[in-house]
């Protein structure tokens, strides 16, 4: 396509798509690292505290002690940019980044068939820091109501080498599973993902070479 011989309204309209598609390939960018599980400082904790039962001569039960499983094994750490419509202005987006585990392998070590299960669902990510829920709210940028009774939540840091994760993981009001996991990269990212204020500065220069292409159709016209 030659953009030369296009009219000046068609040359915007196709340098504006230019920058748009710059932007959703880089929305769509994402970042794997397979890393692998420290077993010796990686664990899973089942915790029941239900209310004592008493007898009529006023014994009461008492909670069962703690159960404590190691963990091990690997996964990947995938971290992507992504988008949501504001809730203010659906015509813009919002950019964040987001991350999640792929390709499970891990022992749970017993901890699975008391209900225990790895994490599923993705985390808000803030520099190396990131922190994660599956209330059907926690990816709202705007109003939300609905949000769930028990909910899995985590918080961990992931610097491209160490990776760090603990987390609490209710099973109704008397039963929890917190956890702890530290683990190694074994296989560096192979793509680099734009964070949000990257796409930003994008987003910026793409409007200023538009602009600036615009002025200079404008002095050639003159």
């Amino acid at each position: 396509m030659n953009i030369s011989r296009m009219s000046p309204r068609r040359r915007r309209a196709a340098r504006f798509a230019a920058v748009a598609l710059a932007l959703g390939a880089a929305s769509a960018s994402s970042q794997a690292a397979l890393v692998k599980i420290d077993a010796s400082q990686s664990s899973v904790t089942f915790t029941s505290n239900p209310p004592p039962i008493c007898d009529p001569f006023g014994n009461c039960s008492t909670p069962p002690a703690p159960q404590t499983f190691a963990l091990s094994g690997s996964f990947d750490v995938v971290r992507e940019v992504a988008s949501t419509p504001s809730p203010y202005d659906p015509t813009t987006s919002i950019y964040f980044t987001r991350i999640s585990f792929d390709s499970v392998s891990v022992d749970l070590g017993g901890a699975g068939a008391l209900g225990f299960s790895f994490p599923s669902f993705a985390g808000l990510v803030n520099g190396t820091g990131f922190t994660g829920s599956d209330d059907p709210c926690f990816f709202s940028f705007g109003g939300c109501s609905g949000g769930g009774l028990f909910n899995n939540t985590y918080t961990g840091d992931f610097d491209g080498h160490t990776f760090f994760l603990s987390g609490v993981s209710p099973q109704g009001f008397f039963d929890s599973f917190t956890y702890q996991i530290v683990a190694t990269a074994v296989v560096p990212a192979a793509t680099t993902v734009p964070e949000p204020g990257t796409l930003a500065c994008v987003a910026v220069a793409g409007a200023g070479w538009v602009a600036s292409r615009r002025r200079r159709g404008r002095r050639d016209i003159q």
